[in-house]
């Protein structure tokens, strides 16, 4: 009777070594899946703000585009030439551009 007894024995300690294994495994899969999901969270939260950071320099390049144009505007240039340099149009003695080899 002793020999059933340890077969008996030796197939429930099999048993709760499987079930040891088995909740060990699913501890590792909720350990796993609770990082991929904090991982795959601080991923999307870095696109976003990368995505946002990427419309702000797209904008701000904008403004400096529409600021370069302002600041090249020919009327601009003129009314600084005037004011502040003194530069009159030289309207009677206009600039004649000869075409090349006629001397």
């Amino acid at each position: 009777m002793n020999t059933p007894q340890k077969q008996i024995d030796v197939i429930q300690s099999q048993k709760g070594l499987l079930w040891f294994f088995v909740i060990i495994v699913l501890a590792a899969e909720l350990i796993c899946n609770a990082w991929i999901r904090s991982e795959s969270n601080q991923a999307g939260i870095m696109i976003a703000k990368t995505e946002t950071r990427i419309q702000d320099l797209t904008d701000y390049r904008q403004a400096l585009g529409v600021e370069i144009d302002r600041l090249k505007s020919e009327s601009r240039i003129t009314r600084i030439a005037r004011t502040r340099l003194g530069l009159a149009p030289d309207i009677f003695n206009p600039t004649i551009y000869l075409p090349k080899g006629t001397n």
